[in-house]
């Protein structure tokens, strides 16, 4: 069977949970089967990450809202590399997507949701132009994957008619490049931690990622334990008022502002409480690595969250910008280390359960497949042909 252009549409290209999903699916696909293509809406460090590991990777610039141009780049890229199935990823490249794959005579779409497009973080304006868009080119897509089953429930409560297109397939990660412990110390040496509490964020520094929150719970923390430190890992336009916010309530000394960063075992493994306080999550790769390593975690009951996490048995769920609720349930977990442990434990053996990698390449193949019936066909043959070579 020749392998067929598989092409990624990515929602950015900084390094978030849609790009760490498509990396994994990237190590994992069966190249005998599929020929990698990646396509990038601007300049950023995953498109270098990705070349770096051998996958063809193209950027088309794609503005927030629709532009006739981009969208012929983007239609002649996918024309000129015989593109047979185009995966995007985030209502932009969903919407780009759908129109370009029509335009160059694409056979197969799927539209993947990481994010419910209500908290997304544009105003009111492109928000429902967006909306609209998007029902308007539901028909130009074969299959629609949604990441958590909350997320699903809001596609289909925006537009109706997406019902029976749209499936669940959760993310998963490589539980084995999280089972080993990390070096605790490592961290600690290099931040100046000392041996307080530990608390670790990892998310990009945006108002979505609610970490105005954290800090704002900080203060009666180290009132408590003054040596507590809280590490925050990720890069963003909200760095400087994070860090202002800090100075405003007194606990500028214990954070510390790493930027991104590639060796985030190390990071887990510093940890006391990994914390986690977004208003919106799709389905989060940070939660999932945390547990994997068997952390304690704290992080807000939102959207699919408590579909990885069941409050009090995996982890601590709190409502969402709630700093009180999320000083308690850190101060909770600090107080009693046997529940911590426990928690980690649990969320450990979970995540090795159900949540893995290639669990999840596996499913996004079968609806790929399930989207081109041919393809499912000539894979079936195959697979024959062996049977009979072998025998």
């Amino acid at each position: 069977m020749k392998p067929v252009v598989l092409a990624e549409l990515a929602g950015s290209a900084g390094y978030g949970g849609g790009e760490r999903y498509l990396e994994l699916l990237f190590d994992r696909l069966d190249h005998s089967r599929f020929v990698p293509l990646l396509i990038c809406p601007e300049p950023g460090p995953f498109v270098g990450q990705m070349k770096a590991k051998g996958i063809p990777t193209n950027v088309v610039r794609l503005t927030p809202l629709f532009n006739l141009v981009a969208l012929i780049r983007l239609a002649y890229v996918l024309k000129r590399n015989d593109v047979t199935i185009l995966q995007t990823h985030g209502a932009r490249a969903n919407v780009y997507g759908r129109l370009a794959a029509w335009l160059a005579g694409v056979p197969c779409v799927v539209s993947t949701v990481h994010n419910s497009i209500r908290d997304y973080e544009v105003n009111s304006i492109q928000r429902y132009v967006y909306r609209v868009i998007l029902r308007v080119v539901l028909q130009l897509t074969d299959r629609i994957i949604c990441v958590s089953d909350a997320l699903r429930q809001d596609v289909i409560a925006d537009c109706p008619g997406a019902a029976p297109k749209t499936t669940t397939v959760r993310n998963g990660i490589d539980s084995a490049l999280f089972s080993c412990r990390g070096d605790r110390n490592k961290i600690r040496r290099e931040w100046w931690v000392g041996s307080g509490p530990v608390l670790l964020t990892v998310a990009r520094l945006t108002e979505q990622k609610g970490h105005r929150f954290l800090i704002e719970a900080l203060p009666a923390l180290v009132a408590e334990w003054p040596s507590l430190v809280c590490l925050f890992v990720g890069e963003g336009e909200c760095r400087e008022s994070l860090r202002a916010l800090a100075r405003e309530k007194g606990v500028e000394q214990s954070c510390r502002f790493s930027g991104s960063r590639n060796d985030v075992v190390d990071w887990y493994a510093a940890a006391d409480v990994v914390v986690l306080p977004s208003l919106s999550e799709g389905f989060p790769f940070v939660v999932l690595e945390a547990l994997a390593m068997s952390r304690p975690v704290v992080a807000t009951n939102v959207n699919g969250v408590p579909e990885l996490i069941r409050d009090g048995i995996h982890g601590l769920l709190v409502p969402p910008r709630n700093p009180q609720a999320l000083q308690a349930a850190i101060r909770t977990l600090l107080h009693d280390p046997w529940l911590a442990a426990r928690l980690g434990k649990a969320g450990q053996a979970e995540v090795a359960a159900r949540f893995s990698a290639e669990g999840m390449v596996q499913d996004t193949i079968r609806v790929i497949e399930e989207a081109m019936p041919t393809l499912r066909r000539s894979a079936d043959l195959a697979q024959r042909e062996v049977q009979k070579e072998a025998a």
